[in-house]
């Protein structure tokens, strides 16, 4: 055990006991508010920066699926034409119990992205993301599709 340990123990009743000076109360209120508006500064700039890099990656990538050919450039008209595409799959793969399960699997979401996006982002960058993301799961859907036996 160090000194200053050994001393600390020694002297716990009376330190346990003595007032605080005058104001400590209040700068160490304003430390912390500080040090508060300061972390969340940070999560807001390491959010932001996260988010721009997706943006920037998701703009540069080439599109592989013509899925969204035509389609206006807003969240709600691509949403609107994945819907429509998955809706035809499942009337498509309804005799397929295996295809049915795979399109469930990979379709069906809880909450879905559009809803999931930072209203930070505007709908361009909103569409942007969203493009990529159905995209792919279009994909899976081709595929799902091209395995069952007709």
């Amino acid at each position: 055990m160090s000194k200053l340990e050994k001393y600390i123990r020694e002297q716990a009743p009376s330190l346990d006991t003595a007032l605080l000076p005058e104001g400590a109360e209040d700068r160490f209120l304003q430390r912390w508010e500080a040090s508060e508006k300061s972390r969340k500064r940070r999560i807001f700039l390491y959010t932001f920066s996260a988010i721009a890099a997706v943006v920037l990656v998701l703009a540069v990538l080439p599109w592989k699926s013509d899925s969204f050919r035509g389609v206006e450039n807003n969240p709600d008209a691509i949403y609107a034409r994945y819907l429509a595409i998955v809706s035809d799959a499942w009337e498509v793969a309804a005799a397929d119990e295996d295809a049915m399960y795979m399109l469930s699997s990979l379709t069906e979401e809880p909450v879905p992205l559009q809803d999931q996006l930072p209203e930070e982002l505007s709908p361009e960058e909103q569409a942007v993301i969203l493009r990529a993301h159905y995209g792919s799961l279009l994909e899976g859907v081709d595929k799902v599709l091209k395995t069952i036996k007709r």
